[in-house]
């Protein structure tokens, strides 16, 4: 991610500081947001729950960091898999624990925070501190996290998502004064494309393009899955653990119980 985050931060520092580069915008490029949408497995998910582990020092209470915090999933497997695993068939929440997304950048910036485990989980922190060092300013970085467990259209049943993700845009563009860049990520950039899908159907089909010519001024997706991932058959049929210090037979027992684990 850190080869991407640089070209993103040069990418994002030449449009908002420089003058009309290009002729489909001719305003004012340090009035530009930019709006990231991450990948899968890179929005921190929260307990909303209060859940007793019987045989680990360490319980679920609201708010605690779920995903990801690597010393209750080792040491209490059980009831962090409880918080992090959705129905197979209809993606609602185990009975005893649920997780949420957090929201805001420090969502993004670090899964697991710590003097050890926050440069291995440092997803969006670079990106964010090279945005800071070259002057860009806080309200002009906009994160989107979401729940990467959900199907798009659960997306929308039960969070809003892409009704806040519209409202987003349109925030942007009045606190600023521009359009906005959109930042997508991994399975970032599906969720954005159907995010314009959905949005076809919510407006007029007239208002459709002035809405993006509004509200988006460049697109940039990277590592894109648009062809599908292959990945995906790696977890499938071993498992993945994205580089957690989890065990083979941990691991066999995660995708023994279809929690998704693919890119």
């Amino acid at each position: 991610m850190r080869g991407g985050h640089v070209g993103f931060v040069v990418t994002f520092i030449l449009l908002a500081a420089a003058g009309n580069l290009c002729s489909e915008f001719a305003g004012d490029y340090s009035k530009l947001s930019g709006i990231i949408i991450p990948g899968f497995a890179s929005t921190q998910l929260r307990a909303w729950s209060i859940l007793d582990c019987p045989y680990s020092p360490l319980d679920f209470n609201p708010l605690d960091l779920v995903w990801l915090d690597t010393t209750k999933l080792l040491s209490a497997v059980n009831c962090w898999l409880k918080c992090m695993m959705l129905d197979p068939y209809n993606q609602t929440d185990h009975r005893e624990c649920k997780s949420r997304p957090d929201s805001g950048l420090s969502a993004i910036t670090e899964l697991d925070p710590g003097y050890i485990t926050g440069p291995l989980s440092s997803v969006w922190k670079e990106w964010i501190k090279w945005c800071i060092e070259f002057g860009i300013e806080a309200n002009a970085i906009i994160a989107v996290p979401y729940d990467w467990r959900l199907s798009p259209s659960k997306l929308e049943e039960r969070d809003l998502y892409f009704h806040k993700l519209k409202l987003t845009f349109e925030t942007a563009l009045k606190l600023r004064g521009g359009p906005s860049i959109v930042f997508a990520h991994s399975l970032g950039n599906n969720v954005f494309r159907y995010f314009l899908e959905w949005l076809k159907l919510e407006i007029a089909p007239k208002e459709y393009g002035r809405w993006l010519d509004d509200h988006i001024h460049a697109y940039f997706a990277v590592g894109a899955p648009l062809l599908g991932a292959i990945e995906t058959v790696k977890a499938t049929l071993s498992g993945s653990t994205f580089g957690l210090p989890v065990s083979e037979i941990l691991k066999a027992y995660l995708v023994s119980l279809d929690l998704p684990l693919s890119a």
